[in-house]
């Protein structure tokens, strides 16, 4: 018999116009095929004997591998697409169709390289094989080393599946409103500078911890529903829910009285609360104005540690009012 294509589909592998569907039964696929060259082989292995059964139509130049337990079915079929050498156990022959991975030919689809094979996933099959026309992007060690391997294997297509494993529903998470804010029934500061505003929260939530919750970007993260997000990829540029949050937050006035210092620096902890990988390079976080009103609500502000990120007309407003700038 001949088969013009094998065509790879998401829940099953049509050859030629026959569709099988998994488990690919032994009977049934021999029964399409043809009956195959049977190849009885062990393999020892971390000191164990393993005992394979391989069947292969010669001259379709197809290997199908049968489960190492029962032998009863298909996990693995292999094409062998171009003639020359190749591994042990092999079909003789060449097969003369197509492969195909859904509507393409294997050697057209996307592949990722990795340990000498390019791979594909597809539905619950996966394809290997190693593609010729992309050795030139191959690492040059890979290529010395290994160069009649990858030969070997660019003449066969291997595809084996997978089945899917049973989905087990996760237990639900309890809803979190941590990050919630809530509208205070009490007075609260006014700032004029969100910036300014910044390093009061600094001193608040993060050094004396009286205002709460102490803002952890990954927990808020995890809370947040409108939108996945991805600090470790997210975190290169301000993440803008977290710098709605900070502008949104409001303190209570009567903590006013709690800050006695501040500090004027590119390391606080509430700048990477907002840019988690922020570097420190730009002015992102500069306090380049305080208002006399916004200042005016610290009545026990005396001092100001100054390192960075300042302004010389902010840093006058505070001198301004009395606050040791050092």
């Amino acid at each position: 018999m001949s088969i013009d294509r094998i065509v790879v589909e998401k829940d099953g592998l049509r050859f030629g116009d026959t569709k099988v569907e998994p488990p690919f039964d032994r009977e049934k696929i021999d029964a399409l095929l043809g009956a195959p060259r049977v190849d009885n082989w062990e393999c020892e292995f971390l000191g164990k004997t393993e005992h394979y059964v391989t069947c292969l139509w010669d001259e379709l130049g197809i290997r199908g591998d049968t489960d190492k337990n029962d032998h009863t079915t298909y996990t693995n079929f292999v094409v062998y697409v171009k003639d020359g050498e190749r591994y042990p156990h092999s079909a003789n022959g060449t097969f003369a169709g197509k492969v195909m991975i859904g509507t393409k030919e294997y050697s057209q689809c996307k592949m990722k390289y990795d340990c000498l094979l390019h791979t594909k996933q597809y539905g619950a099959f996966f394809i290997h094989t190693f593609l010729i026309d992309d050795i030139d992007n191959i690492d040059e060690g890979d290529k010395e080393k290994y160069g009649d391997t990858l030969l070997i294997s660019s003449r066969n297509v291997a595809i084996s599946y997978d089945p899917p494993k049973p989905k087990t529903k996760a237990a639900a998470k309890p809803k979190t409103t941590k990050y919630k804010l809530q509208k205070p029934d009490e007075p609260v500061l006014t700032f004029d500078n969100f910036n300014f505003k910044l390093v009061i929260i600094e001193q608040l939530m993060y050094k004396k911890e009286l205002l709460t919750p102490k803002f952890d970007i990954y927990e808020f993260a995890e809370e947040y529903k409108r939108r996945k997000i991805d600090v470790d990829e997210d975190g290169y540029e301000p993440i803008k829910e977290a710098l709605k949050w900070f502008k949104d937050l409001q303190i209570p006035a009567r903590l006013a009285d709690e800050v006695t210092e501040l500090l004027f620096d590119g390391g606080l902890s509430v700048y990477h609360s907002i840019y988690p990988f922020w570097d420190g390079e730009d002015e992102y976080f500069d306090v380049t104005q305080i208002s006399e009103a916004e200042l005016s609500q610290f009545k026990n502000l005396r001092k100001a540690i100054v390192t960075a990120l300042i302004s010389k007309d902010a840093l006058e407003t505070l001198k301004a009012h009395g606050i040791e700038v050092v």
